[in-house]
């Protein structure tokens, strides 16, 4: 079991998206990046998530990095969406996770990122 919101726990999303074939044909034709960060003061960390044509990439990021989309929350905040106990767009609505980007675009891209939290979900994670 890895440590959520870790490297590691970052490297097993990267394989599990990868072998996903729905994340696969949902991503056919996509070029987008996507940045997850933790606030958390002493411990804040930044991933990136690169998407081109069905291939994923996640790395660690400094927080200066540019991304098409980028969501920004506590610790906390990324347990209860790993937990399941809220989602993206209710995280948003109520200021527990900054969104910058394109609204519009996002909301065209939803079904498709709404499988990365399916998969988040999936992955045995310590908290």
């Amino acid at each position: 079991m890895v440590k959520y919101f870790s490297p590691e726990f970052f490297a097993q999303l990267q394989e599990t998206l990868v072998n996903d074939a729905k994340w696969a044909e949902d991503t056919k034709g996509l070029k987008t990046s996507i940045k997850l960060s933790t606030t958390d003061p002493g411990s804040a960390l930044s991933h990136l998530l690169k998407v081109e044509e069905g291939k994923t990439v996640i790395s660690l990021s400094d927080a200066a990095a540019q991304a098409e989309f980028s969501f920004e929350g506590s610790y906390e905040t990324w347990t209860k969406l790993a937990k399941g106990e809220v989602d993206f767009q209710s995280a948003v609505l109520k200021g527990l996770l900054k969104f910058k980007g394109s609204i519009t675009k996002i909301l065209f891209y939803k079904d498709r990122f709404l499988r990365i939290a399916e998969v988040i979900r999936s992955i045995p994670v310590e908290f």
